[in-house]
């Protein structure tokens, strides 16, 4: 029966992707708040994005935010990301278990470094320095509804700055995830920023919503070594679709080594990364580490991405 149950869900979720496939306008950087596309974590950004299918509490939660109910007590996590052109995305994120369900805080933050203001009278510059950037703040709920189904939603207050003018948004984010039971194969349904328009300085601009469909299995798995294959479908409604193939490899499951490749997308390059995961420290507190570097053609300099969260 909740088999049966699971499977209805996954098929009502997957159903409701169909609900906008932008077919009326051409989908290209027509939507706003684009730092939500940026991969926030350093184990999403090592496999190129395809970590939907990982359940290991706070440190996903922005990419899935069903991804929580891996949390056992308690989970935080922080992350650094040194974008383009020195700006930079901080990331931090809370989860809790209480019972069946979990309760997860995030708070995101890019910046941008101060450059000077340029008009139509002074295109060299006018001597005062402007700013910009962006914040995020999340409320999630996710809960086990059996050993193998998990779902989250969270509620978003994200807003961007520009100089002295400000603009906000309220958007929602839901996801699961699903242990099929088959070897080690597990699904991931997952819709980001789902909000309404904004129109900021009297230009309308789309929410940057994102549908993600994610699938993994070992390929190999004894006590020593793993090898796990990940797959992910994403559509996001302000682009082309693109297709996402990654892989992770595990020693005692504490060394863990990551590559990914983005097909169709020609923005981003590979990526790889390396995570020391749980070693323990004091009062049961295990911590963990991860770095990695997305590869970028001559134009930018490489991405870097660095994560460290504490479980117990």
């Amino acid at each position: 029966m909740k088999y049966a149950a699971a499977t209805i869900i996954l098929l009502i979720e997957f159903s409701l992707c169909q609900i906008d496939y932008g077919f009326n306008f051409s989908k290209s950087g027509s939507a706003g708040f684009q730092f939500l596309m940026i991969e926030a974590d350093a184990i999403s950004a090592g496999l190129s994005g395809a970590s939907s299918t990982i359940n290991r509490g706070a440190k996903n939660s922005f990419v899935n935010v069903s991804s929580i109910t891996g949390t056992n007590q308690i989970s935080t996590s922080i992350s650094n990301v040194n974008w383009f052109a020195g700006s930079n995305l901080n990331s931090a994120s809370l989860s809790f278990r209480k019972g069946s369900n979990v309760f997860g805080l995030g708070i995101l933050s890019f910046n941008i470094s101060e450059f000077e203001e340029t008009t139509v009278s002074s295109p060299m510059g006018t001597g005062r320095q402007v700013s910009a950037g962006n914040n995020l703040l999340c409320f999630t709920v996710a809960r086990n509804f059996t050993d193998r189904l998990s779902l989250g939603s969270s509620i978003k207050y994200v807003e961007e700055l520009l100089d002295d003018y400000a603009y906000n948004n309220i958007m929602f984010d839901i996801g699961s995830f699903y242990e099929t039971g088959f070897r080690n194969f597990s699904l991931a349904f997952v819709f980001q920023h789902l909000g309404p328009d904004v129109t900021p300085i009297n230009t309308k601009f789309r929410s940057p919503m994102l549908f993600r469909l994610g699938a993994s299995d070992n390929l190999y798995a004894n006590n020593l070594f793993k090898a796990k294959l990940l797959f992910e479908l994403v559509h996001p409604t302000d682009d082309e679709d693109y297709f996402i193939i990654a892989q992770e490899i595990s020693i005692l499951d504490k060394l863990f080594f990551r590559y990914g490749n983005r097909i169709g997308n020609e923005q981003f390059g590979n990526s790889i990364g390396l995570g020391i995961n749980n070693f323990e420290t004091f009062n049961g507190l295990k911590i963990s580490i991860d770095y990695s570097i997305i590869f970028m053609d001559y134009i930018f300099d490489n991405i870097n991405v660095l994560s460290v969260s504490l479980n117990r």
